[in-house]
């Protein structure tokens, strides 16, 4: 047994450590990295993830502001938050128009809202038009509202997934600056309260300075992360804080009382406690209300002290957490920016601490906090612990019976059929945990492309659990287990490959060109006369599927899910059925959900989104076909 641990071991660091070669055309440019070890730098630009932080270069009172960006090839133009926006013209020819209904005036002069003149030549006619836009820009951290007024650069009609009315945005310059790399940017400006990220960076920031894998979220921060323990003690404003990690929460949590909300003023009192029973009060602007769990909840900026790395201004929400072992609860979209967790050591920001890349160096093994893995041949679910140490199997029940001196142990998996099946293995021992005494199997376990017998430990589902599932103990390999949160599913590796913003894909037999689009979550294809029914208890639909080259296609599908996608400002929320639909994009091939929508105005009638391109895609801005022929 030790020596197939130790050739696991062994052969989990070759896996991890080297970087693939990908299988592409022989016309294409091969790409020496993986999705497991994705690139930073590519044409001596940078590769962004589908979310990274963004800086206003040119604003003295935002000089060092992290603001999220979500990182959107779908998007002609960058869009970022502001209030109070207005629009005017110190032309006479516009006296008396401001805003939508000057923005509107001007579209209709130089062409209408179809023309799409305004994308390429407005600058010929920016000094006759004489535009300028006011807006402010609240300061998420002190709630001041900053004031700035720009030149009109030139107007953004936006097409509307509801109405055939067009949206006006007015459009300014603005530098922006992500990963070392600062862009004159053409941007709208838009209340993007209700979104999750203040800013959605298109192509206009895009085009020639960025490649973008959308299957991380803040990868340029990864290569200088430092690792985390599960239970650190962090500071703030001088109280001390007991913290654990999240795994499964993107906002962080601290614990307070008395809280109270002003709507009017935007902004949060509460009572601050820390470990050592002292108090204080504060006070914070809200930078926006989120609908968590059920429930809403004041988002502020809240200041932690991280020891080496200094204060960081964390996304958080206050809560009563007297009822739990830790004060503060740090969530994903933290640790994303920051760190990876060190699943057994307690604390690492008291000291000199360690990176990331020393972790790697040394021999660790990096999993995700979504995983699929198979034992014995049956691929299922797998998560890491802090807190087990032998992996366990969890499966919904067990039972014990004896062949003469040998003791065995019999439980029932699920197949890739969906089918049940019987599982009879022999007790190696047994271990003690609490009050539950485990029994220890010999099973053949398959991480990644790594395949070898392990020492695993069976228990049974908790109440709320249904499916059996796999967790990955600390002892998996000699050397440390490592979480990074930024992603899913590290233990698979794909090779990338670059790919134009549009290509060529086969979906369920018919082949037509399809944007590839990083800021949509999930893949989506046009669908007209949508008609849902059951059909022994399962939910169906039927649609239409046509496109502009022609092809027409009846399908009738199960309903996986419903999605309802945020809308634009003045726009409704958008319902939609989820289906499960083959893809395939040159040498990737994969079975994903993709959303039904009516795109008969759009001129692609599918979009592939992070669903489908976290697999390898290394899209640009500026290409189209770099991965696939473009049709005759």
């Amino acid at each position: 047994m030790r020596k197939k641990l130790l050739t696991l071991i062994a052969s989990l660091s070759v896996a991890l450590s080297t970087v693939a070669t990908p299988v592409i055309a022989e016309t294409h440019e091969r790409l020496d990295a993986t999705t497991q070890h994705p690139l930073f730098m590519l044409d001596d630009r940078p590769v962004l993830g589908g979310i990274e932080n963004v800086y206003y270069s040119d604003i003295p009172e935002l000089e060092g502001v992290a603001f999220t960006g979500k990182i959107d090839t779908g998007a002609d133009t960058t869009s970022m938050h502001a209030i109070d926006v207005h629009v005017y013209s110190t032309n006479p020819k516009y006296e008396g128009l401001r805003d939508e209904a000057f923005l509107e005036k001007m579209v209709a002069e130089y062409g209408g809202p179809k023309s799409n003149w305004w994308l390429d030549s407005y600058g010929d006619v920016a000094e006759e038009v004489a535009g300028f836009v006011t807006f402010v820009i609240p300061h998420p951290y002190t709630g001041e509202k900053i004031d700035v007024e720009l030149p009109l650069a030139r107007p953004s009609v936006v097409r509307s997934r509801t109405s055939e009315k067009p949206i006006y945005r007015p459009v300014v310059r603005i530098p922006m600056t992500i990963a070392g790399e600062t862009v004159m940017t053409e941007v709208n400006l838009t209340d993007r309260a209700h979104f999750s990220s203040p800013i959605l960076i298109g192509k206009t920031f895009l085009r020639e300075h960025a490649w973008v894998f959308t299957g991380y979220d803040f990868l340029q921060s990864k290569s200088e992360s430092q690792l985390i323990g599960k239970k650190e003690v962090l500071d703030i404003e001088g109280l001390p804080h007991t913290t654990s990690l999240s795994l499964a929460n993107r906002y962080t949590i601290f614990h307070a009382t008395d809280v109270q909300l002003d709507e009017d003023e935007l902004q949060v009192s509460f009572t601050l406690h820390g470990d050592n029973d002292k108090a204080q009060e504060m006070t914070l602007p809200v930078v926006r209300l989120a609908n968590i769990s059920g429930n809403e909840r004041p988002l502020v900026y809240l200041p932690v002290d991280f020891g080496p790395l200094g204060t960081k201004m964390v996304l958080a929400y206050p809560d009563d957490r007297s009822d739990n072992s830790s004060l503060l609860r740090l969530g994903h979209e933290i640790l994303n920016q920051w760190f990876v967790i060190d699943t057994d050591k307690k604390q690492w920001l008291n000291g000199e601490g360690q990176t990331y890349q020393e972790a790697v160096s040394d021999g660790a093994l990096v999993v995700s906090p979504v995983e699929e893995i198979s034992v014995d041949g049956i691929p299922m679910d797998a998560e890491p612990s802090f807190v087990v140490q032998t992996s366990l199997l969890k499966v919904p029940d067990y039972r014990l019976t004896k062949k003469g001196k040998k003791e065995f142990v019999t439980y029932s998996l699920i197949d890739q059929r969906g089918e049940p099946v019987s599982v009879t293995k022999p007790v190696e021992r047994k271990v003690r945990v609490g009050d539950e005494v485990r029994p220890i199997i010999d099973s053949e376990l398959t991480l990644g492309k790594v395949t070898d017998d392990r020492e695993i430990a069976i228990t049974r589902l908790s109440e709320n659990e249904e499916n059996p599932y796999f967790v990955l103990g600390q002892t998996l390999v000699k050397a440390q287990v490592l979480v990074d949160t930024r992603t899913d599913h590290i233990l698979d590796s794909y090779p990338l490959f670059k790919a134009g913003y549009i290509e060529q894909a086969t979906v369920e037999g018919l082949t037509f060109p399809v944007k590839l689009d990083t800021g949509a979550d999930i893949t989506s294809i046009s669908a007209t006369d949508i008609q849902q029914f059951e059909r022994d208890g399962t939910s169906m639909v039927t649609f239409d599927y046509s496109n502009r080259s022609g092809q027409e296609q009846e399908f009738t599908l199960e309903v996986v899910d419903v999605m309802r996608i945020k809308a634009k400002k003045g726009e409704e929320t958008n319902v939609r059925p989820v289906v499960m639909m083959n893809i395939k994009l040159g040498d990737v091939e994969k079975k994903v959900r993709v959303n039904l929508q009516d795109r008969s105005r759009f001129e692609y009638s599918m979009i592939l989104g992070k669903n489908f391109l976290k697999y390898g895609a290394v899209v640009s801005s500026d290409e189209q076909y770099i991965y696939t022929t473009k049709p005759e």
